[in-house]
């Protein structure tokens, strides 16, 4: 293993006494991973001749490591022919371990074909590892790790205006109908719509922001008329479903202090992140959601002829992106659309459902804020958190979630327990660094004057007044003070009008 890699020590080859570093075969698999997915062949062409020398294995792990370098990108790979590359590698050359690594994340795979060598890949493989079975009564084996191609198949939901009335949606039978609804114009404009991308000056613009670990977080945002007709989608159709009660965020009437609140006074917080929270949702499962919702999916592709019944598949093309049109079985939800969250929160609700049962059957509490989860114990006796864990990571692969392994935390009561912002010990508390760091930006406000402060920030004051507003919601008996002692420093009235007492 080479001391500089970041690979794991399952993904090597054991290396034969008689190991040949063939330098210039290293030196042809160095130059096949830099061309990554396009040019498995070539490296599998140069690996397979050296199958039965001592060159193999020193060759095979150089591949498997820079073939884990680029692990997260290729899975991800926008088409289906660069995953099934993936597969194909795997298979003959990756250890075991590896190999159930690929296909437990590509089981789910948003492409029939892509999904069908999967199934195969895991029928041969024989992987020995435990899983929970696929439906009850089945085998705990790695065939529950595949989905069933009765489940995938979008057809299989009932629609018609009579679920759609059972749902509480608006019936829609036809796309005319839905235009109607939705304010678009033309069947013109709808195709524009549709194009579902920022190729070629299409309805959507993208820019990046960062994220906390400096890697850079992609927002894809609708611009103004698609953003608009994408308002119009949540609030006819996904406003009036109500997402399962553990949801807690871009939930009307719940917020971070409504998640953390049932985690208060536990002895044991345990915290999962999914991985990839929208691009898991392809436009398939988007389009399953609005089917379920009983609009009807025609032939399964989106058009613009108004008296066409494609209202599902056109929904979702209206509520995914894609970096280019062509490639319409890779749109995604995008981050910076309206619709995205509501969304999201409706494909989890199976999730959420099956996460909540295990908490309690573990006499725990589930919550769930984006893609943030949240579990606590009030006693730990008897809590087995391996076990747990592994429920947790299972339930999750099957509903087509990855955990970030990362990210995970377990957080007894004799530590600071956080749930989205909040230590949640005893009561709901802003953590003291922060409330130190505000009323010492307060104190010099008042001191040197705000303006002065704000160093030239044009949102600053909507900073001072939204924090003090939070702590408010989250320490009522102390953020009432201080939203007073806020809003007469920058001249506003008081809070809820009772900051003066009243």
């Amino acid at each position: 293993m080479s001391s500089a890699s970041s690979a794991p020590d399952w993904l090597y080859l054991p290396l034969p006494a008689n190991a040949d570093h063939d330098v210039p075969l290293l030196d042809r698999v160095g130059r096949a991973c830099s061309n990554l997915p396009d040019s498995f062949p070539e490296l599998q062409t140069a690996l397979d001749a050296v199958r039965s020398l001592a060159s193999y294995e020193p060759a095979a792990n150089r591949a498997n490591e820079l073939v884990w370098e680029q692990f997260e990108g290729l899975l991800a790979w926008p088409e289906p022919r660069g995953r099934l590359l993936l597969i194909q590698y795997a298979r003959a050359h990756l250890p075991g371990r590896g190999l159930a690594r690929v296909l437990r994340r590509l089981a789910k795979d948003p492409d029939p074909t892509v999904r069908a060598h999967v199934r195969e890949a895991i029928k041969k493989a024989k992987i020995k590892e435990v899983a929970l079975p696929r439906k009850l009564g089945g085998a705990w084996d790695t065939t529950g790790w595949a989905l069933d191609p009765e489940q995938a198949r979008v057809t299989r939901h009932k629609t018609g205006t009579r679920v759609q009335k059972k749902a509480g949606v608006p019936e829609i039978a036809t796309l005319d109908r839905l235009r109607a609804l939705l304010g678009i114009k033309s069947p013109n404009q709808l195709g524009y719509f549709l194009l579902a991308t920022d190729h070629n000056d299409g309805p959507y613009t993208t820019y990046t922001v960062p994220k906390r670990d400096g890697s850079d977080r992609k927002i894809c945002a609708p611009k103004r008329q698609l953003k608009w007709v994408q308002r119009q989608i949540l609030r006819h159709v996904l406003s009036p479903v109500r997402p399962h009660p553990a949801a807690h965020g871009f939930v009307t009437g719940r917020s971070t202090v409504s998640n953390a609140t049932p985690h208060t006074g536990a002895a044991v917080v345990v915290k999962f992140d999914l991985k990839d929270f929208f691009p898991t949702m392809h436009y398939f499962r988007v389009m399953g959601l609005f089917a379920s919702l009983g609009y009807p999916v025609g032939n399964c592709l989106f058009g613009t002829d108004d008296e066409s019944n494609q209202i599902a598949p056109v929904l979702a093309r209206l509520c995914c992106y894609t970096p280019t049109p062509d490639r319409w079985g890779s749109a995604v939800l995008p981050q910076g659309a309206p619709t995205s969250p509501a969304i999201s929160n409706l494909v989890c609700r199976r999730l959420d459902a099956r996460l909540a049962g295990l908490a309690g059957r573990n006499s725990g509490t589930y919550t769930r804020y984006a893609d943030d989860l949240t579990f606590s114990f009030r006693s730990a006796d008897g809590l087995k958190l391996g076990r747990f864990r592994w429920w947790v990571d299972q339930v999750c692969q099957q509903e087509g979630f990855t955990l970030n392994q990362g990210k995970f935390r377990v957080i007894r009561a004799s530590q600071r327990q956080v749930v989205t912002g909040i230590v949640v010990n005893a009561g709901l508390r802003v953590p003291r660094e922060l409330r130190r760091a505000y009323r010492a930006m307060l104190h010099n406000c008042r001191k040197n004057g705000v303006d002065a402060e704000a160093r030239g920030n044009p949102r600053f004051r909507e900073y001072l007044r939204g924090f003090a507003a939070y702590l408010h919601m989250v320490q009522p008996e102390q953020g009432t003070d201080l939203l007073r002692r806020v809003n007469e420093l920058l001249g506003g009235p008081a809070a809820d009008g009772k900051a003066d007492g009243s």
